[in-house]
């Protein structure tokens, strides 16, 4: 078997400059060019392979995709453990916070309607002010309002009867 080193030589440095390259992407932001890059290397190392030999050029066949997915894997394992990538999470309390929350407004909290309402508006509760949607028809300014039912950022509320005898509104 006759081995043809200068092309032995230049598909390990091909090889080489593909890890390197890939290496770098993990490091550098290029938006894949330099994977594309590496790619074009780990081909030309392959072909160089099989310049220099028939067993050599299938061992590079076998050799880069393997190399390739480890690269990879050790790559992503060390971003995702990495100080200099930001770190999200995700936890139970992750998801929507509406101001109701804040301010302590749930069902059946009152309040008073500070703007009218065609069907939504603002009402202000004990510990502070919030968009509304009326249930049925319009409200006008100060009317007296209960919340009836709070569905993700919507806040429907529902007049209270005048002289209904309504305890205080909460206290939050």
């Amino acid at each position: 078997m006759i081995v043809d080193q200068s092309a032995l030589l230049y598909a390990f440095c091909l090889l080489g400059l593909a890890v390197l390259l890939l290496v770098i992407e993990f490091l550098v932001v290029s938006f894949g060019l330099l994977s594309l890059a590496a790619l074009a290397s780990a081909i030309g190392a392959i072909w160089f392979a099989f310049a220099a030999g028939d067993v050599l050029g299938w061992a590079f066949v076998v050799l880069v995709p393997v190399l390739a997915v480890v690269l990879v894997r050790e790559g992503l394992r060390r971003l995702q453990t990495s100080s200099v990538v930001p770190q999200a999470t995700i936890s139970g309390d992750a998801g929507y916070h509406h101001v109701t929350e804040r301010l302590g407004i749930a069902v059946g909290s009152e309040g008073v309607m500070v703007t009218a309402a065609y069907p939504t508006g603002r009402a202000r509760f004990a510990a502070g002010e919030c968009d509304v949607q009326v249930l049925a028809g319009s409200l006008e300014r100060e009317a007296a309002v209960v919340v009836k039912r709070i569905d993700g950022p919507v806040v429907f509320v529902a007049a209270i009867a005048p002289g209904a005898g309504s305890p205080a509104p909460d206290q939050a």
